[in-house]
């Protein structure tokens, strides 16, 4: 027996799950992003990983995110359960922030590798939770609730963030990782308590990928070429460390990304809802474009690393909200959720690969190769996204 979504609408009438997942993902993103501007410099100082392994780390990372995600999208649909997921998830990646700092006391590539697969597998969440979202919100105002979810989301990312400014010098890298799993427990208790849900009828269609729309193809082959361009924020980061950046200088570098991030999701989520997916995903792929065109032409000291976290997060926040919401235009509500993770577990493998690739570049060659490497093929996967044909009344 598998959930109808339109059960969801009818019991959230009075409470929109969108703020109220948009609260949790506060929470959460206020711990994970308390880590994330010293995570680079946690596994190359603390650690003693070099960058190259910094990119496998992230990579295997995105990796373990996808394949929960599919799992956690299937079985979601299969079963009829939403919710478990989705509480499931913020509790393995509250129990992950703790295995961190165990992994300062002995095989750290190892358990570092473990712990970050554990905070990733939490990503399970997402299918579900973009299930409930995508039901709830109409197809004319669903880039508009994607962007809402992801502006309150790297909103907490900018909190966590400031935080870490002020409390790292006092903390250090071990308090900071412990102070950051209580804002992340929070966002369990705001989804056990303010989260209903109700059992449907069976609308479940299985995980085939037969059927699909042929532009939904196109985007799929599209955005896994993207993902074999993109690199970690991490990597900007340790590129700003070669022009002698220190920790209070990365995090606010990193503050500047989130800040974009956050300022520019929803706008972008908006846009798309008015003038169709597929140009505000034009504009994610050229802002990587230009990030790795930037690096590779114009960063000469400190003054001129800046611009690359504003492109970066110009990406991401046109790529996150509409990215979701075209895979949700383009497939039926009884296969949204596995479909959903089907794609992101698509273009989350291939960071993997990328994470492999992109690291070598620049152990073994050199960094701006690396920057080179995502250019030539950021440049492909815009030749292909420009193939999609839309409907005229979304151009």
């Amino acid at each position: 027996m598998a959930i109808d979504d339109s059960a969801f609408e009818e019991k959230q009438t009075e409470r929109n799950p969108t703020y109220v997942f948009g609260l949790a993902s506060l929470l959460n993103d206020t711990g994970s992003d308390m880590i994330a501007p010293i995570w680079p410099t946690f596994l190359t100082n603390q650690l003693g990983i070099s960058t190259g392994q910094v990119q496998i780390v992230d990579g295997l990372a995105l990796m373990i995110t996808s394949l929960s995600k599919l799992g956690a999208g299937y079985v979601s649909d299969r079963t009829g359960k939403r919710k478990a997921f989705i509480t499931l998830g913020y509790t393995l990646s509250s129990f992950a922030r703790i295995g961190f700092i165990l992994a300062t006391l002995g095989f750290q590539y190892i358990q570092i590798l473990f712990w970050k697969s554990m905070d990733r597998l939490g990503k399970m969440r997402g299918p579900p939770r973009d299930a409930i979202v995508a039901a709830y919100a109409s197809e004319k105002k669903r880039g508009r609730a994607f962007g809402v979810l992801r502006a309150l989301d790297t909103g907490g990312a900018a909190i966590g963030t400031i935080i870490t400014f002020f409390l790292f010098a006092y903390l250090g890298y071990t308090g900071i990782i412990l102070l950051a799993v209580i804002p992340s427990i929070g966002s369990i208790i705001v989804v056990s308590i303010l989260i209903k849900e109700k059992r449907g009828k069976d609308v479940f269609k299985g995980i085939s990928f037969r059927g699909l729309d042929r532009n939904l193809k196109i985007f799929l082959a599209s955005s896994v070429l993207f993902a074999l361009a993109t690199f970690s924020y991490s990597l900007l980061i340790l590129y700003s460390v070669s022009f002698g950046s220190d920790v209070p200088q990365q995090t606010l570098l990193y503050l500047l990304f989130v800040l974009v991030y956050a300022a520019s999701a929803y706008p972008f989520g908006r846009i798309s809802d008015r003038v169709g997916r597929k140009p505000v995903m034009v504009a994610a792929f050229f802002f990587l474009m230009l990030t790795s065109v930037w690096a590779y032409s114009f960063t000469i000291d400190m003054s001129t690393i800046i611009p690359l976290f504003i492109f970066f997060g110009l990406m991401n926040g046109a790529l996150d909200p509409v990215q979701t919401s075209f895979v949700a235009d383009l497939v039926e509500e009884g296969r949204r959720a596995s479909i959903i993770g089907a794609f992101q577990m698509a273009v989350g493998i291939s960071a993997f690969p990328a994470g492999l690739i992109i690291g070598y570049l620049w152990d073994s060659v050199s960094p701006l190769t690396a920057f080179l490497y995502s250019i030539v093929l950021t440049f492909f996967a815009l030749i292909l996204l420009l193939t999609i044909q839309t409907k005229k009344s979304e151009e």
